[in-house]
C-alpha cells in the first residue's frame, strides 16, 4: 500500500470538509467515478446529472445524515466544494461505500490496560487508499483520525484529551430502519466532543444510528469498553481481541498518537499536542 497522506483540517464543519476535499481532490473524483457517478461539477450551471436515478434508499440516507448528523452533512457539502465534485454525486458515493464497507475485515485489539487500541485492516486495499486527518474543529477537541478520502467519519481516532476509539462496520442499515445513517458515524461525534469511555458509551446509547457496528473505546485513564450497535439496540461489551494480518493502525490515548504499520512506505506515526 502506498504512503498514507496527512490532511490538515480546521474550522467549522464545512471548512473541515473543504480542507479535506482540496487535499483529496483526485481520490474523491476517482471514488465517485468508481461507484458509477458523474463527479465533475459544471462550473457554468453548478448542476451535475448523475448517471443513476436517485433511489428512495439514497434519499433516506441523505435525509437522516442531515437530521441526525448535521455536522457530517455539512462536511459532505464542504468535501464536494473543495474537490469540485457535485454534492449529489459525493453523497451517493459515500452512501454506497458505507453500504458495503471496504475492506471488509476490520478487527480490534483491546490490549492491556493503558495500551493502544489496534485496528487491523485486511487487504485488498481500496485503490484510492486511506488518509489520516488532523482536525482542529471549532468548539471541539483537536483529533487525529484514520479514514477514507470520501469518508467524513473515521475508522480509528484519538483526541487531545485522551479518548481513542475505532469503528468496525458489520452490516449496513436495512431500508426500513428508523435511521438509515450508519451508527458507526457516532465515533466521530465522540472523538470531537468527549474525553472518557463512559461519556462515549452514554452518548452512543442515546443517539440514533442504524445498521450493525462495533465501537471500541479506550481513554487515558485506562478504561476500555465496546458498544455493539444493532439498529436501535445498544449492548455494552468488553473490548474484543484481534487476529490476522494486514495493515495495522494503533491509536494510543496516553501519548495521543496514531501509528500505521504495514504500508509499503514503512511505519508512520502522527502525534497531537497534549494540553497542559
Amino acid at each position: 500500500m502506498r504512503a498514507t497522506p496527512l490532511v490538515r483540517c480546521a474550522g467549522a464543519p464545512r471548512d473541515l470538509g473543504l480542507d479535506q476535499g482540496r487535499a483529496c481532490r483526485d481520490e474523491l473524483r476517482a471514488d465517485a467515478h468508481a461507484h458509477g457517478f458523474a463527479a465533475a461539477v459544471d462550473l457554468r450551471s453548478r448542476w451535475c446529472a448523475l448517471r443513476r436515478d436517485d433511489s428512495p434508499a439514497r434519499t433516506a440516507f441523505a435525509r437522516d445524515l442531515a437530521r441526525h448528523f448535521p455536522h457530517l452533512a455539512e462536511r459532505v457539502a464542504g468535501l464536494a466544494a473543495g474537490a469540485g465534485v457535485a454534492p449529489a454525486a459525493l453523497m451517493e458515493a459515500l452512501a454506497t461505500e458505507l453500504d458495503a464497507p471496504a475492506p471488509n475485515a476490520l478487527r480490534c485489539e483491546g490490549g492491556e490496560a493503558g495500551a493502544a487500541l489496534e485496528l487491523r485492516v485486511a487487504s485488498p486495499w481500496p485503490l484510492t487508499g486511506f488518509v489520516v486527518r488532523e482536525c482542529t474543529p471549532d468548539g471541539g477537541y483537536p483529533n487525529l483520525s484514520f479514514s477514507r478520502p470520501a469518508h467524513v467519519g473515521g475508522l480509528a481516532a484519538v483526541n487531545d484529551r485522551g479518548l481513542a476509539g475505532v469503528a468496525i462496520p458489520l452490516a449496513a442499515p436495512a431500508h426500513d430502519e428508523r435511521c438509515v445513517a450508519p451508527g458507526l458515524l457516532l465515533l466521530d461525534q465522540c472523538i470531537e466532543r468527549l474525553d472518557t469511555v463512559e461519556k462515549a458509551l452514554d452518548w452512543c446509547e442515546h443517539r440514533p444510528g442504524g445498521g450493525r457496528a462495533l465501537l471500541v473505546f479506550r481513554d487515558a485513564a485506562g478504561a476500555s469498553a465496546a458498544l455493539e450497535i444493532d439498529g436501535e439496540k445498544r449492548q455494552r461489551r468488553d473490548a474484543p481481541p484481534a487476529g490476522g494480518t494486514g495493515l495495522v493502525v494503533r491509536v494510543d490515548p496516553t501519548s495521543r498518537t496514531l501509528a500505521i504499520e504495514g504500508a509499503a512506505s514503512g511505519p508512520t506515526r502522527f502525534a497531537l499536542d497534549v494540553p497542559s
